[in-house]
């Protein structure tokens, strides 16, 4: 893929010189530069404040609270005689993380749990049942605040950042259930 982006870039900047328009070119890097980093400090900002809230779960208590809700939802996903508590709190704590909006808070939990599912795992040359069906919660990742598309689409300029929750919502549960049903129909065929 790196050679296709590449060569496409490379072949632009040609015909960019060729054209006489070598100008365009320039200003649009440097356009493109601050942007991206305006993106990132905007980004960081939000990902500071809902770590720090995330934090004063983790102390209160709140979010494990938050996590012991999940786990019974999670014990009829995933083939829970064989996987540990440690492992269950690890992906509770993930999807918890993931629900709350808080994605990137949550990926030490994931880490985590996909490696301790992988000392569970009897065959470490293929993913398990449990490994593969934690991937998928983790790709559709329903979220009930998505903080990054709010805080993008407030950065450029949306009148209503918040009205793509709903459709959001919609989309993830739709994704999840067809996920599920579909890992569930995989895993007992292979």
């Amino acid at each position: 893929m790196s050679k296709i982006w590449g060569s496409m870039l490379l072949f632009s900047i040609v015909i960019a010189i060729i054209t006489a328009n070598a100008q365009v070119v320039i200003d649009s890097i440097m356009a493109s530069g601050k942007d991206a980093v305006e993106n990132i400090i905007t980004l960081i900002g939000m990902m500071c404040f809902w770590s720090g809230i995330f934090n004063i779960f983790e102390k209160t208590k709140t979010i494990n609270s938050f996590s012991s809700i999940f786990s019974k939802f999670l014990n009829k996903i995933f083939d829970s005689k064989n996987m540990s508590k440690k492992t269950n709190e690890y992906i509770s704590l993930n999807v918890a993380s993931n629900i709350v909006g808080i994605g990137n808070a949550a990926t030490l939990n994931g880490i985590k749990a996909i490696e301790s599912l992988q000392e569970e795992n009897e065959n470490k040359k293929i993913p398990s049942d449990n490994m593969t069906t934690f991937v998928l919660l983790n790709t559709a990742s329903l979220q009930l605040i998505p903080t990054s598309i709010i805080a993008l689409r407030s950065l450029y300029g949306s009148s209503n950042p918040t009205n793509i929750v709903v459709p959001i919502w919609i989309v993830t549960v739709v994704s999840l259930i067809f996920g599920i049903i579909s890992i569930k129909f995989l895993n007992k065929r292979m």
